[in-house]
């Protein structure tokens, strides 16, 4: 016959007698306390055990642990000299990852885990605290979730808690993977995806190929692994040319390797991806590009900020600007005929990009000359910069529009500044150029690129939209590419 009980009695009996060992072994509860009793655990490291699925969960641990069965926690970080616009770029490679991981047996439970924000290189305020900075500060969670399983750094610890931890409570990565390139890509002329592991302080790979260093007490990986309450178990440096989906095949090989039997088959796991930007897109620009892009709505207090900015200073709403803006991101549409509001926008990249891309990049003399002959084109006589250059540079280019009005957001008050940070600020920056009549951009800046997609969703043509600054008024210039959105109304049926 077969048994009704879900375990051998001896394993019950054992797991009774240590319950009951442990409450002997405290002694007397502090002053306040009462003792649970069992069907009150809560936080009990008993919860992590291979045992606890096949036990009568609702006697030993919370109940809001069974949905959490098998989960798979996937951590990722971004090389640290990496901007806020590329982190942009990589959560979608990951997002479109997991949004199709999860449909595979094992990952029906995965979750991938946003990296705190670290203090960037392009964000030069001080005093506004700007390291270890949750998502929630840029972007709207709920929308992100809609697309694919995300946690921010701080609802994950929270949710690994349940699970029960050591005092002090530390977060356990079973194994963290630190991504590296290929020292030769191509063999003999053909890209092919593959990874392998390499020992770390090695100087060469299985096929005598020169690695990056890896050092798993760096940070160029990213400051994932110095958050203070996680620990990690093993460290290895890996060579990766590939897609996000072949992550999937690196993420069962760990698995297996965890696994000893159906006893734990299905505990729960958590494993970091360290140098992320590594991953290529599985599909560049296709339809699940932009699914996930468009879920990347910004948080309503920034949607607030620009919207405010844009009419007291700009005279711009959503409906004199034409744009589809719809609460949910899904009931966007296929639009091209959006207006823009009376003013023309710019972003001119400076910084580190003068000197890098000298050749591409306009001085200021020459980016002013080329937005007054658009101004003109346009019968426009409002231009808005968006820019990092410093102060005298600004007040050096204002000077240069004499006979037209310029315009540049700064934060109204240091409560405000405060609140948007430097990232905010920047993501305000867009949200104003996206609403604009013509838009031009800087070569090769994923800055630029954010505020091409950005008008793509609104609506707007893509002549008003895919211009570039060249190095001079009338010379031979490079362009940024044309990747027009790509609209599917039931992506469902891609998964």
């Amino acid at each position: 016959m077969q048994r009704w009980w879900p375990v051998q009695w001896s394993e019950l009996v054992l797991v009774l007698l240590l319950v009951a060992a442990s409450q002997a072994a405290s002694g007397r509860p502090p002053h306040n306390t009462t003792i649970a009793k069992p069907s009150q655990l809560k936080n009990n490291s008993f919860c992590q055990s291979r045992l606890f699925w096949r036990l009568p969960a609702k006697d030993t641990c919370p109940g809001s642990i069974l949905p959490l069965r098998g989960t798979v926690y996937i951590l990722y970080d971004v090389n640290i000299s990496e901007g806020f616009n590329l982190r942009r770029d990589v959560y979608i490679r990951m997002a479109v990852f997991v949004r199709r991981l999860r449909h595979r047996k094992r990952f029906r439970n995965v979750r991938l885990v946003l990296p705190p924000w670290p203090r960037l290189y392009h964000w030069h305020s001080h005093g506004l605290g700007q390291s270890d900075l949750m998502w929630r500060n840029f972007f709207d969670l709920d929308s992100l979730r809609r697309y694919a399983p995300v946690l921010d750094y701080d609802e994950f610890v929270a949710e690994y808690r349940q699970f029960g931890m050591p005092a002090p409570p530390y977060v356990h990565v079973s194994q963290a993977f630190r991504l590296t390139h290929y020292e030769i890509m191509k063999e003999q002329g053909i890209f092919r995806d593959k990874y392998e592991r390499i020992t770390p302080g090695a100087s060469d790979d299985s096929n005598g190929h020169r690695m990056e260093a890896c050092n798993e007490n760096s940070i160029s990986g990213g400051p994932l692994l110095q958050q203070r309450l996680l620990r990690y178990g093993r460290y290895h440096c890996v060579r990766f040319q590939g897609s996000a989906g072949l992550l999937q095949r690196m993420l069962r090989e760990a698995i297996d390797e965890d696994t000893s039997g159906v006893e734990d088959a299905d505990d729960m796991r958590v494993y970091a991806v360290l140098s992320a930007e590594t991953v290529l897109h599985d599909n560049w620009g296709d339809e699940h590009f932009w699914l996930a892009r468009r879920s990347m709505r910004f948080a309503q207090s920034l949607n607030q900020v620009a919207a405010d900015f844009r009419l007291m200073s700009l005279s711009t709403t959503e409906t004199t600007a034409g744009v589809q803006r719809p609460a949910m991101w899904e009931l966007e549409r296929p639009k091209r005929d959006a207006r823009g509001g009376d003013y023309l926008c710019a972003h001119l990249r400076r910084g580190d990009f003068v000197r890098s891309r000298e050749s591409t990049t306009p001085t200021l003399k020459a980016a002013a000359q080329q937005i007054k002959q658009l101004l003109r084109a346009f019968n426009l006589t409002t231009v808005f910069v968006a820019s990092d250059a410093t102060p005298y540079e600004l007040l050096e280019l204002k000077e240069l529009f004499y006979r037209f009005r310029f315009v540049h957001f700064t934060p109204e008050s240091n409560v405000q500044r405060q609140q948007l940070k430097d990232g905010g600020v920047a993501i305000v920056d867009q949200l104003i150029c996206a609403y604009a009549r013509h838009f031009v951009g800087t070569y090769e800046s994923t800055f630029t690129y954010r505020i091409y997609e950005e008008r793509e969703i609104l609506g707007f043509s893509k002549s008003s939209t895919f211009n570039t600054f060249c190095k001079a008024l009338g010379g031979i210039c490079a362009r940024n590419a044309v990747w027009p959105i790509v609209w599917n109304d039931d992506d469902e049926r891609f998964y």
